[in-house]
């Protein structure tokens, strides 16, 4: 199989909620994460939280897509919209995000073994 060779990066999104909402944010998170992860373009999405900062977020999705793309196709998606109106009364300060463009080839990509163990 031929590596693939076209537009990627990495988008990296920082949410803050009252903690007390967390186990309400992830039940609502879910869904989106689920119809995300099963999309095609969508390479990795890994979601991480700040133990010593309760109710802060962080997810990590890798794309092999443009940013254009996913600017006028992705998130239009109609599975976003429940996960938006459930989780952004839940913020506490504005969503932050960045994206960062992946370097070419794989010189700069390594995934260990143990990832998927």
């Amino acid at each position: 199989m031929a590596s693939y060779t076209g537009p990627s990066f990495s988008l990296h999104v920082k949410i803050t909620i009252d903690p007390s909402n967390s186990d309400a944010f992830l039940e609502a998170l879910k869904p989106a994460y689920d119809a995300v992860c099963a999309e095609p373009e969508c390479i990795f999405f890994e979601v991480y939280h700040d133990s010593k900062q309760p109710g802060v977020f962080k997810f990590v999705e890798n794309w092999n897509a443009s940013v254009e793309w996913m600017m006028n196709v992705q998130l239009k998606k109609d599975y976003y919209k429940p996960y938006m109106e459930k989780t952004e009364p839940m913020f506490i300060k504005p969503r932050e995000h960045e994206l960062w463009e992946r370097m070419p080839g794989n010189t700069w990509t390594s995934v260990s073994k143990e990832m998927f163990s």
